[in-house]
This record gives structure tokens, sequence and C-alpha cells, in this order.
């Protein structure tokens, strides 16, 4: 969902009456305050899949100690289930579900999050996207960063985000960019190395989207089997190639090998891996692979529970820092 500036102006105008009513109106000067990283990932109900978010998220702590880092969810969905949860004693008090860090069952949107930051007085705040491309989900928040940063005060002292910056999403932006697609590429290998084990084509899965452009993953493709070996083929859920095309290919290549080794090109194995992917139904990737005649084997990992990869997002954070920093630098020697 796209907010307009006068939606966002109304949300900061309430938390900026409440903190003056409330006698600490001088939350909004700029004064000292440690800066914030806030990850956006789509989410994931699934425990597994959440641990991939999870490795990101300790990763990223690890890499910038001076920084609260916070997380926040896109999917209004997997939100609600979250908080219905919260409530559910017997789910909280399973065994199973005892690893589930207590902010998962409050998350947030992203804006509600930067808005919590904010109501803490005005601080450097770096938004990263833990998607893989900048489809829908991470041009929404985009979006979002770009309305906030151009939400300005009569007082420029009061502006409620002075300095914030938004990274990249893995691949980069617009077709993929080529340092990230190495660094794709190198990170990938755990995967390649398995289904060489397996002697298996190596099938990956990505989430794709019916209106943007798609050569990002076919020059990803290209790469991996540049790198690696041919007989690595990249589909998505949104659109072509799918598993039927995928498996017409590799019955197309000679001396391609009759068994498949099937993965999440997504950062979570989420419903997508364990429905479209790797689900019963007929109409399942691993279902139409097997229907035609392969020998299927899956993998249910998503991306950020490979650290190599995780660390793709730590680029992209210290490559959009000094930008923010300098713009704070700016701000407070003219003071």
């Amino acid at each position: 969902m796209i907010l307009s500036l006068s939606v966002i102006a109304f949300f900061l105008a309430a938390a900026a009456t409440q903190l003056i009513f409330s006698g600490d109106a001088s939350a909004f000067e700029r004064k000292p305050q440690k800066p914030a990283i806030v990850l956006a990932a789509f989410g994931t109900t699934d425990l597994e899949g959440l641990q991939s978010i999870l490795n990101v998220q300790k990763r990223v702590v690890a890499a910038f100690p001076d920084y609260d880092v916070h997380l926040a969810f896109t999917s209004n969905i997997i939100r609600d289930i979250w908080h219905e949860r919260a409530k559910d004693k017997k789910f909280r008090n399973d065994k199973a579900n005892k690893s589930v860090p207590p902010e998962i069952y409050d998350i947030k949107n992203a804006l509600t999050v930067l808005a919590g930051i904010q109501e803490e007085g005005a601080r450097l705040i770096l938004v990263q996207s833990l998607h893989v491309t900048d489809g829908e989900e991470y041009t929404d928040l985009e979006r979002l960063v770009k309305a906030l940063d151009g939400y300005n005060t009569v007082k420029p002292v009061l502006k409620p985000f002075p300095w914030i910056g938004l990274g990249a999403p893995a691949f980069g932006l617009g077709d993929g960019q080529p340092k990230y697609l190495e660094r794709a590429v190198a990170a990938l290998k755990p995967l390649v190395d398995q289904a060489v084990a397996a002697d298996a084509n190596l099938v990956l899965m990505g989430h794709g989207n019916e209106h943007l452009s798609q050569k990002i993953y076919s020059k990803l493709q290209a790469a991996l089997r540049k790198a690696y070996n041919p007989n690595i083929y990249i589909g998505t859920v949104e659109s072509p190639p799918h598993a039927a095309e995928i498996g017409a290919a590799i019955k197309k290549t000679a001396g391609a090998p009759a068994n498949v080794f099937l993965a999440p090109m997504m950062v979570v194995a989420g419903d997508h891996a364990r429905n479209d992917m790797a689900g019963e139904e007929p109409d399942s990737w691993i279902s139409v692979l097997k229907a035609e005649g392969f020998n299927v084997t899956t993998h249910l990992e998503g991306l950020g529970s490979l650290d190599d990869f995780a660390d793709i997002f730590i680029e992209h954070l210290k490559a959009v820092e000094p930008v923010v920093k300098a713009k704070e630098a700016k701000d407070n020697a003219g003071k």
C-alpha cells in the first residue's frame, strides 16, 4: 500500500502532539541519539523460515554494534497471524515455539517501527530491504522512505526524519548490479555443491512479479552457469519460466542429469517454498518435475540462512550509511 504525504503527516503530527502535551517536546530536537537500522522483510509465519530472517538480523547486529536494530514485516496478513499467536497461550508455551523472540509476536510494519524510533527523537536511520529484487514490495518501501525523507517542517530543527536512507535489495537495483550479482553467485555456491554431489540439475525458484523486468533472473542464471556448470536453472512463481518450461529445457540439454535439486531463491523458505515449490498439489514444482520423470530432492532453507548471502545486506547498509552520515554532518555543521 502506498501512503500519501498527507497520511504520513497526520500520523507523525499525532505523535508529535502527544509528546508536546506530555511535556516532552524536546524529544524532537536534534540531540545525539543512537542511530537505528530497520530491517524490512515481507515476513513469514513459518517457524523454520523465520530463522533465515533472524540470521540476517544477528549478522547485522554484529556488523553494526553502535546501532539499534529493529525488524519490520511488510505483509499485513503475516503480522496479523503473529498478533493472534501472541494471544494464544498454547502456541507460545509449546516447546517448539520457545525460540520465537518476543518482538516477533508484536511485529509492526515499517512505518510504525520508524514512527516509534522517531518518537524518541530525531536520529540517523538506515532502512534495509530484505527483498531479493526491487519488485513491488521494495518499490513500496522505497516510496515510504522517500516520503519521510521529504517531509519538511517550518522549523528545520523539527524535521522528524532528517537523516534517513534505504539500502537496496540483495541483487541491487534495476536488472541487477554486477557487484551484487557476483556476491550472490559466490554466496550460492553451497547450493551448487549440493546439487553436484547429488548429480543433479540445480533448479532455483524465485518469487518474480507480473509487471517488472525479469532480466535479473536470466543474468544471474548466466553468471551461475559461467562460474560453475551449465546445469543451473532459475524460474519464478509469478512469471515464466515455470517448472514445466524448466523441465522441457533440461530434457533438451544433452547429457543433463535425470535428477533435480530444487531450492528456493528467496530470503525465507516460507509458504511459496513449502507449497508452490515442495507441496503435494499436482501443480507444485516438485509434482510437475516428477511428472516429467525427474528424481527431485528439495532444499527447504531460505537464502538468509546462508551467512554469505545474509552479508550482502550488510554491504548494502555500508553503501548507504556514508551517504546519510554526510547529510547528518552537513546539517550539524550548519547549526
